[in-house]
């Protein structure tokens, strides 16, 4: 494993942030040197460009809510006119450029710090395939399942097997050769 270069830096918080940054390091079994890394991580890799992008935040029970009250074959037509548009737009706003790698990057980003599941990638010489697993019924996999598939055809431009269960959704493509 190779070692990262690292700078030392020294900066004033407030001494109760201070005390909730000991308690979640504590809690988390890290150091705060850890856990400073990941919060300024995740505000430079992520945080910056969902707000600069105007990505609204929304409970999951509000989402669910929204699940339940939309009928299947509608919220398809929003999942697929969602996932046509926005992840390109997104994508290149934040890397500039549409590559395999940046489409991973998204997925994973829509679905653990978007809050819609907990992806898994498996990527062999030939094939791609990506299972998220959430906890929004029957529906949240429709939507999911439209979201991604308009994701991978509308930036890879790839055909896609969707498989979909009540908690889970796989996707999978041939890559390119």
């Amino acid at each position: 494993m190779s070692k990262r270069n690292t700078n030392t830096i020294t900066f004033r918080i407030d001494e109760k942030l201070d005390e909730k940054l000991r308690e979640i390091a504590k809690e988390e079994k890290i150091s705060i040197n850890i856990l400073a890394n990941q919060i300024f991580a995740k505000h430079l890799d992520l945080d910056v460009y969902i707000e600069k992008f105007g990505v609204m935040k929304m409970s999951k029970k509000v989402f669910k809510m929204f699940l339940d009250k939309t009928d299947s074959t509608e919220l398809k037509l929003l999942a697929l006119d969602a996932g046509f548009n926005e992840p390109k737009e997104f994508m290149l706003f934040k890397w500039k450029e549409i590559t395999s790698e940046n489409v991973f990057a998204f997925m994973k980003i829509y679905c653990e710090h978007c809050g819609y599941g907990q992806c898994d990638l498996l990527q062999s010489e030939n094939k791609t395939s990506m299972s998220i697993r959430h906890n929004f019924g029957e529906k949240g996999s429709v939507y999911i399942a439209s979201f991604l598939k308009a994701v991978v055809t509308s930036t890879l431009n790839r055909e896609c097997n969707i498989m979909e269960s009540s908690e889970s959704v796989t996707i999978s493509f041939m890559n390119e050769i």
